[in-house]
């Protein structure tokens, strides 16, 4: 709940001292322009994603690292929805893969460690009882 009240006066602060050190329209501009750049990016990036899920099922695997893509994809949208810079360089620095994968690389290790611990269980859709 904090974090809801928090951030929006953190981008606030950060807008109004951008502006007076670059000016209203310079800021403006900025914020526009990464607002677009985010947005075809998630267009582009996102139609990708889907298209490697679907190819990933056809061929029978499970795409956990494409579904986890989708998600950072889906996280940085939202991110870019927020107006402000600080939550506009969050969210375009999720959608470069290189960032993706440290994030990735982390959250795995986390859901390993305390998700599964030492039981996993599979499941097949086809399989008959």
């Amino acid at each position: 709940m904090a974090l809801l009240l928090v951030v929006p006066i953190i981008e606030l602060l950060i807008i109004i001292q951008t502006g007076k050190w670059l000016g209203f329209w310079v800021t403006f501009s900025l914020l526009f322009i990464l607002s677009l750049l985010g947005f075809f990016l998630i267009k582009s990036q996102g139609f990708s994603t889907i298209r490697k899920i679907k190819q990933e099922l056809s061929l029978g695997q499970i795409p956990t690292d494409s579904l986890l893509d989708g998600l950072f994809i889906l996280a940085s949208g939202l991110l870019l929805l927020t107006p402000g810079l600080l939550t506009d360089i969050i969210g375009l620095s999720m959608l470069f893969k290189p960032f993706r994968a440290l994030i990735k690389q982390s959250l795995k290790g986390y859901l390993i460690k305390y998700f599964l611990p030492g039981k996993i269980v599979s499941y097949r859709w086809n399989q008959k009882i």
